[in-house]
């Protein structure tokens, strides 16, 4: 009988260790949404912009933390750029090529509370042009909260990526759309 009781507080430990696998940020849940363009009419920008390259980005390990990885970053900024009127449809109409780097993710270790923060270098160039005509650095924060729906702390996490990755995204656009080429 005693073999029993052990038998089902593994299949409970199991359950518990498989539901609290990290699982990598969503890129729907870091994109931009649509909206107003954030550019209209005659902006230099509108349909203009392409990813040149993605960097910094890591891996999920299902047995650790949730990350945000190179793949899913630069789809997600696509996404962004083109709901905000800003992404170039073909390279061939590309104007202005972007570089992001995610120079990291600060990410506590366990906490009820979740903050992220999110720290991506960008750099906005014409192409050819060796000097860029925007070149920043993006921290944004976002916390997810802990609730009846949101228990487990690696569930919180990714929610917590996922929003900062989004805030940062948004920020840069901002930056872009108030600094046009020539300003």
């Amino acid at each position: 009988m005693a073999f029993k009781g052990h038998r089902s507080a593994l299949v409970i430990l199991a359950a518990l260790l498989a539901s609290a696998c990290a699982a990598p940020a969503d890129v729907r849940r870091m994109t931009v949404a649509p909206g107003a363009a954030a550019v209209t009419g005659e902006h230099p920008l509108t349909n203009a912009v392409c990813i040149e390259k993605v960097a910094g980005g890591k891996t999920t390990n299902p047995l650790w933390v949730s990350e945000v990885g190179n793949a899913d970053f630069l789809a997600a900024l696509e996404g962004s750029l083109r709901n905000k009127g800003l992404l170039a449809e073909a390279p061939a109409v590309c104007r202005y090529g972007v570089e992001a780097h995610l120079l990291g993710l600060s990410q506590p270790f366990v906490s009820f509370d979740v903050e992220v923060t999110a720290n991506v270098n960008y750099r906005v160039r014409k192409p050819g042009a060796v000097e860029p005509y925007l070149l920043e650095t993006i921290t944004s924060g976002y916390t997810a909260r802990f609730s009846a729906d949101k228990v487990l702390w690696a569930a919180r996490l990714k929610e917590a990526n996922e929003g900062a990755i989004r805030k940062n995204i948004s920020r840069f656009i901002e930056k872009l759309a108030a600094r046009p080429p020539g300003a």
